[in-house]
């Protein structure tokens, strides 16, 4: 009998044990380890008069923005043009009225128009099948700013497209991380009636108004109760990933962050996700698969309070990154199609495994070209 529960509990540790990459494993990609997958950075631009700023498409990133040091999150291969105001407009011709009704500045990610595109895969820590369309939308940011260029609200604009996941519940949520405060969070406005749902049961909301989720170190911001919300009520587990399958339509949706008036700080000291820095405040991203414990965040980021640290002892690392150096979060600062279920990234853009491998020093437009009949198209 001994023996028998001594087999049993090896089999047990063994089970549990995810074996390490050895001499006899072949990654898909081959990444530098120092590789940050990053597609975004913060440039910093000093404004002499007030001005306009625009991208090499033409799209506004800025609007009449008063002198000062800025801090703007754009694409990597991104070029800024400052133009100088002929004529100023009280309050900057681009403006809006956030909390606390003085009228603010508006910066944008990645333009006034544009939208970038985020993917998850959901298996993590496992490699899972690196279509990376579990959870699919595409985001726009504005960030509010006095004209002390300091952000006093930020408002996160979102466009479902995709969940190519098996978990039934899915929810996305936003982080404030600042090394010198805890809190920066005065109210979350939502453009909907907001309904948290099972993963953020803790929180509530009377009319789409409603606090970061209670218990963490910093600010956690839910976007979304139940993400599938959003996809028209459709019942179905794999929504928009398949073109044999019809188009479900997506419900739009923004979420208003305002700043304690105590606690706004310099536009020029956010970053955008990254790991928080002394000096910085970082707006993070991230998703969250069937339970509140299962987070993914793009590399480098922190996980709350509610994360399940035991996960990463599966990757031995602690960055949402493999030992082979992949992720589960991944960011085109340009709207792009995204692949069809199974169908794996850089299989759909031949150009991501160059840019992957090079450490992101070359192919920065790696969604370019692609593999047509790879991508959902509908």
């Amino acid at each position: 009998m001994k023996i028998k529960v001594i087999i049993l509990f090896l089999l047990v540790l063994v089970s549990c044990i995810k074996t390490p990459i050895t001499n006899d494993y072949v990654s898909p990609l081959v990444v530098p380890e120092s590789f940050d997958w990053k597609t975004t950075e913060s440039k910093p631009v000093t404004i002499q008069y007030t001005s306009t700023i625009i991208d090499q498409y033409g799209d506004t990133v800025a609007a009449s923005i008063p002198p000062g040091d800025y801090s703007l999150i754009v694409g990597k291969n991104t070029t800024l043009t400052i133009i100088k105001d002929t004529v100023v407009q009280a309050g900057g011709a681009i403006a809006a009225n956030a909390p606390g009704g003085a009228v603010k500045d508006v910066i944008y990610f990645p333009s006034k128009s544009g939208y970038a595109t985020v993917m998850f895969e959901d298996l993590f820590p496992s490699k899972g099948d690196m279509d990376v369309n579990d959870a699919v939308f595409d985001l726009n940011l504005e960030f509010h700013v006095d004209n002390q260029t300091r952000v006093r609200s930020f408002q996160i604009n979102i466009v479902p497209r995709a969940c190519g996941s098996f978990y039934r519940e899915i929810a996305l949520a936003a982080s404030l991380i600042g090394l010198n405060s805890a809190t920066y969070v005065r109210e979350i406005i939502h453009s909907s009636s907001f309904e948290p749902g099972g993963i953020f049961s803790s929180v509530s909301s009377v009319g789409g108004t409603y606090m970061p989720e209670p218990g963490n170190r910093f600010d956690v911001i839910p976007l979304t109760g139940d993400f599938r919300a959003y996809f028209s009520g459709n019942p179905e587990l794999l929504i928009n990933v398949r073109d044999e399958d019809p188009y479900i339509p997506t419900q739009p949706f923004s979420v208003l962050v305002s700043i304690l008036p105590s606690m706004t700080f310099p536009i020029s000291s956010l970053t955008f996700l990254g790991t928080p820095q002394p000096g910085s405040v970082n707006l993070d991203i991230f998703g969250i698969f069937g339970s509140r414990s299962l987070e993914v965040h793009f590399k480098g980021a922190v996980p709350t309070n509610f994360f399940n640290y035991a996960f990463f002892l599966s990757t031995y690392k602690s960055d949402f990154s493999t030992a082979d150096n992949w992720v589960w979060a991944i960011l085109s600062d340009r709207s792009i199609s995204y692949p069809k279920e199974y169908v794996k990234i850089y299989h759909a853009y031949p150009n991501f495994k160059v840019w992957a491998e090079s450490g992101g020093n070359t192919a920065t437009d790696w969604h370019n070209p692609a593999v047509a009949d790879s991508l959902y198209s509908k």
